[in-house]
């Protein structure tokens, strides 16, 4: 497990810091139910520089938030943060072939791991809250396809959306608008969700008829990160609202 978590130690720090280490050298050590202080001591020795600069990178602060934000149904501060990023995100870096951007977000609370508290937010923090390698993917969904999405988040009782409103009434949406506009059913729409999402993931299977995807390149998590440096580089502090883009009807 040990010789494990060196390798571990040196693969991440050479991905995040690939300019500055041109070369790795390892060495292997036997391991035995038999104490060896010696080779105990030189791991140690061999992993330590690379935990110094791991912890450096998971403890820097990246930005501040207003408020601890936590997932909940039928919204939640979390998750409408992390989705409005997201949409947010993929319109910058989503190079349209038709010149139309994208128009709402999906995301899933499963994919939420951890709650972001009040204060100062780590690399690390981020890496708790979004610890899988899923990238952003803007699919094309036909009208009739979108509807059958967004009566399944009714019937779920919610998930984290962004871009898109609807009241929920007796486990259907209603009063749905998309983009400020009334939804209409014989468009075609784009949305940004996770490339696990995207195959049929949280039991989405709709998705799969879609028209057309493309690939952002961009992991969710690494947009996450660079909207949230992005907004302390530009002195803004982090903050949600408990909006009603989805509520239940009275």
């Amino acid at each position: 497990m040990l010789r494990i978590f060196i390798f571990a130690c040196i693969f991440f720090l050479a991905a995040c810091t690939a300019s500055e280490i041109s070369k790795t050298e390892t060495s292997q050590y036997r391991f035995s139910k038999i104490v060896n202080t010696e080779q105990d001591s030189l791991a140690n020795q061999t992993i330590l520089p690379y935990k110094t600069k791991l912890d450096e990178s998971m403890n820097s602060v990246l930005g501040k938030t207003d408020r601890a934000m936590v997932k909940d149904m039928p919204e939640g501060l979390l998750g409408n943060l992390v989705a409005d990023i997201i949409l947010y995100e993929a319109n910058i870096h989503y190079k349209s072939d038709d010149g139309h951007g994208v128009d709402f977000c999906l995301l899933n609370n499963g994919g939420l791991r951890a709650s972001l508290p009040h204060g100062e937010i780590t690399r690390g923090k981020i890496f708790e809250l979004m610890p899988f390698e899923n990238e952003m993917i803007v699919l094309e969904l036909n009208g009739e396809t979108t509807l059958e999405l967004i009566d399944f988040i009714a019937e779920k009782g919610g998930m984290p959306v962004s871009g898109i409103r609807f009241e929920i009434e007796n486990q259907k949406p209603t009063n749905i608008t998309i983009n400020g506009k009334a939804f209409d059913k014989n468009k075609t729409y784009k949305v940004v969700t996770s490339d696990y999402l995207a195959h049929g993931g949280d039991k989405l299977a709709m998705l799969k008829k879609r028209l057309n995807d493309k690939l952002t390149g961009v992991k969710i998590r690494d947009a996450i990160i660079e909207y949230f440096v992005e907004q302390n580089n530009k002195g803004v502090t982090i903050t949600s609202s408990l909006d009603g883009r989805i509520k239940y009807a009275h």
